[in-house]
């Protein structure tokens, strides 16, 4: 495995950590405030909006890990296929609460903005903080020079 490999897994791998850390908090305040706000529907609008955040944050990341060390093709291809499939189970779960009462939709809705700007912001943080080389030597670059 060579460096590029090795540092971007290391970063994928602490986004994912992250990302759980955040949706187990984000499942406790948004479930606890969901609830006092409207109810059950508060909570299961909190619930609905953290699995699939959870569905979409953790997916992205798990792909992204093990297609690391694929050319980028393929991890592209895993990428976009991915996100079909993500946007099609969403599409699925949209039309299938459609016109429920069963949950709050304004509960949905927040819930969902806070968890998309709340990952956003931690996957901006270590993929900028992360340390993965751009350019790897080859070792007979190194006596080419001399």
């Amino acid at each position: 495995m060579n460096d590029t490999t090795r540092a971007t897994r290391t970063m994928f791998r602490s986004m994912l950590s992250q990302l759980v850390v955040l949706l187990g908090v984000l499942l406790v305040l948004a479930v606890g405030v969901g609830y006092a706000v409207a109810g059950t529907p508060g909570l299961w609008g909190a619930l609905m909006a953290v699995g699939i955040a959870a569905f979409f944050m953790l997916t992205t990341v798990v792909l992204m890990l093990l297609t690391a060390a694929q050319p980028l093709p393929i991890a592209s291809a895993a990428f976009v296929g991915g996100w079909l499939v993500k946007v099609i189970v969403l599409f699925g779960v949209v039309l299938a609460v459609r016109g429920s009462d069963f949950y709050h939709r304004g509960v949905f809705f927040v819930v969902l903005t806070v968890a998309i700007i709340a990952s956003t912001a931690i996957e901006m943080k270590v993929a900028a903080t992360a340390r993965i080389p751009n350019v790897e030597p080859r070792a007979s670059d190194d006596t080419a020079g001399a």
